[in-house]
């Protein structure tokens, strides 16, 4: 009989629930990994990578990059501390990803296996971090002792365990059999069955993320899975649900989109029934994503194909049950909590404190002398033994820190070249990037190498403008696929072709909107020159206390085409 399913599904069929030919190559000599086996790599949070700097002069020289799922981004100070150490087995840098992840680079084939058992001796896993599955379940990390936060970690943990694969594999290869706690025990005889997932697993990568009211640094709305959580009378009364958000689009195929997702239902707030509507949204999305086409084979076209009506039929047919409509919700902020907060009050009522640091692109190392991130960092966690959240936004917080050890810390801080948020120029201090060239193999162009110069040149606009204090936030991908979520940043740009990129205007800095397409193909050197009448004819129209990104969007993109045209490339 012909075999009918597409190449990417059946190669997660031969590849036997993630085992594939992972162990046979780890025990030879070849410096790179087969095709078949990067594929399956990627489910254990692998992928092999090549250095594209090196590549135009002479042969590829293979690596791999790392990713380490840590839910809600919450890690104790003995894990921060293992991450710390474990990066010099790559490049001697942590990055933060903008799911919360670690991802480490330049990692040599025979010593992945090293790092990954490291990172389960911790605890950490690199499971599902990548690949067609659920992957880290992201949620706002800020640790104020109030009513709306407590708890919460305890869903996203729980979600995160439970919507892990089940397969025996990981351990199996990495481990040596062992199991770490930082899974579900694998199903069935020798864990070799998916009761969620089965042999080909999802169509693509599905996202979930937690946003607490109000509170949107998570971009909730870019997730497969929103979840938000309600309160009564200082208690958790449920959750409502939102689904079918993805930044992804894919250069040259017009129907690949991002997308914001829908709110879809209000249900209660027990774990148990989380996990039911959950688990019937990642099976509708098993079910009837595009498995023909990987470039629109996200949730959020089969919610552009069916609508919210017909979605919402489908999860209350799997669960069995009517849902209640969404409950309303209303966004007040969507930045990170940078700087120094007050967390809550120690048994003699002192208060305890944690700090918003901004880490430039998530990249933290020891770049020079007076920029020692890496050393400062781990420096404090040694001393005395903070907690580090890691952020959407590529930051991160120490937390429960005394009042004693404020001052101290906030040296170290500045010694080690990590400077208060408040002292950074507006635009820098909110920016995300991607890492693209030369480690990511879709990055068309740069992205993370040219930030911090592409910032300056916008704040330089900014203040020539008179505009100096203005927060206008901004992200910038090497690619279309958006994993720096350009498209809801209130400037975005995306790498279109080499040094060649297209510019987002208009979107919520709540992250509640897209932005829209206002210029293509413009050369990197002209993107701030494009950008200046636009910001020219912000400062003289803007309304009272208007935003960059609601202006843009008021206004309209024929207009500020025609406003920038003198300048266009």
């Amino acid at each position: 009989m012909e075999n009918l399913l597409p190449a990417a599904e059946q190669a997660k069929v031969d590849a036997k629930f993630l085992r594939g030919t992972i162990q046979e190559e780890l025990e030879n000599t070849s410096d790179m990994f087969s095709k078949a086996a990067v594929g399956v790599l990627k489910f254990h949070g692998t992928y092999q990578q090549d250095d594209r700097d090196v590549r135009k002069g002479g042969p590829k020289q293979y690596s791999c990059m790392v990713r380490v799922g840590v839910p809600g981004g919450v890690l104790t100070p003995d894990q921060y501390l293992t991450l710390d150490r474990l990066a010099n087995i790559g490049d001697g840098s942590l990055r933060i990803t903008t799911r919360q992840d670690i991802q480490y680079h330049y990692v040599p084939k025979p010593r992945l296996r090293e790092l990954i058992r490291g990172l389960n001796d911790s605890y950490l896993s690199t499971l599902a971090a990548c690949g067609d599955v659920v992957r880290n379940t992201i949620s706002c990390p800020a640790p104020f002792e109030n009513e709306h936060r407590q708890n919460i970690q305890e869903y996203v943990t729980f979600l995160s365990r439970s919507l892990k694969p089940k397969t025996a594999a990981y351990y199996d290869i990495w481990i040596n059999g062992e199991h770490s706690a930082t899974a579900e025990e694998p199903s069935g005889p020798e864990g070799r069955t998916e009761p969620l997932y089965g042999l080909t697993y999802l169509p693509r990568k599905f996202k979930i993320g937690f946003a607490f009211p109000g509170d949107n640094t998570t971009d909730i709305y870019a997730n497969d899975i929103g979840i938000v959580p309600r309160y009564g009378s200082g208690q958790l009364t449920g959750f409502t649900i939102l689904a079918g958000g993805g930044m992804g689009q894919s250069a040259g195929v017009k129907a690949s989109h991002p997308r914001m997702a829908d709110p879809i239902c209000s249900i209660g707030p027990s774990e148990e029934e989380l996990l039911e509507v959950a688990t019937a949204i990642v099976t509708i999305h098993r079910d009837f994503g595009n498995r023909t086409n990987r470039k629109l084979a996200r949730l959020k076209y089969v919610l552009d194909d069916w609508g919210v009506e017909k979605f919402k039929t489908e999860l209350e047919a799997r669960v069995g049950r009517p849902l209640a409509p969404p409950e309303p919700l209303t966004w007040t902020r969507a930045e990170d909590y940078l700087g120094w907060h007050r967390q809550g009050m120690d048994e003699n009522g002192a208060p305890i404190w944690f700090t918003g640091v901004r880490i430039v692109s998530g990249r933290i190392r020891d770049f020079s002398e007076k920029h020692r991130f890496r050393t400062g960092l781990r420096e404090i966690v040694q001393k005395f033994g903070s907690e580090v959240r890691l952020t959407c936004q590529q930051n991160l917080y120490l937390c429960s820190i005394r009042d004693a050890d404020r001052s101290a810390i906030a040296a170290i801080l500045r010694n080690c070249g990590l400077a208060e948020p408040e002292t950074l120029p507006p635009v820098l201090r909110h920016a995300i990037a991607c890492p693209a060239l030369p480690t990511c193999a879709l990055a068309i162009t740069e992205s993370e190498r040219i930030m911090p110069q592409l910032v300056d040149e916008i704040q330089a606009e900014l203040n020539s403008v008179g505009l100096p204090d203005q927060v206008v936030h901004f992200r910038t991908s090497g690619c279309p696929n958006g994993c720096s979520r350009p498209y809801t940043s209130e400037i975005g740009i995306v790498g279109a072709s080499l040094n060649m990129y297209s510019i987002y205007l208009g979107a919520s800095p709540l992250g509640t909107r897209l932005g829209s397409l206002f210029a293509q193909n413009v050369k990197r050197e002209q993107i701030a020159p494009r950008l200046r009448p636009v910001l020219s004819f912000y400062k003289e129209e803007r309304q009272l206390n208007e935003a960059f990104g609601d202006f843009c969007h008021r206004v309209g993109m024929e207009a500020l085409r025609e406003i920038a045209s003198p300048v266009a490339a």
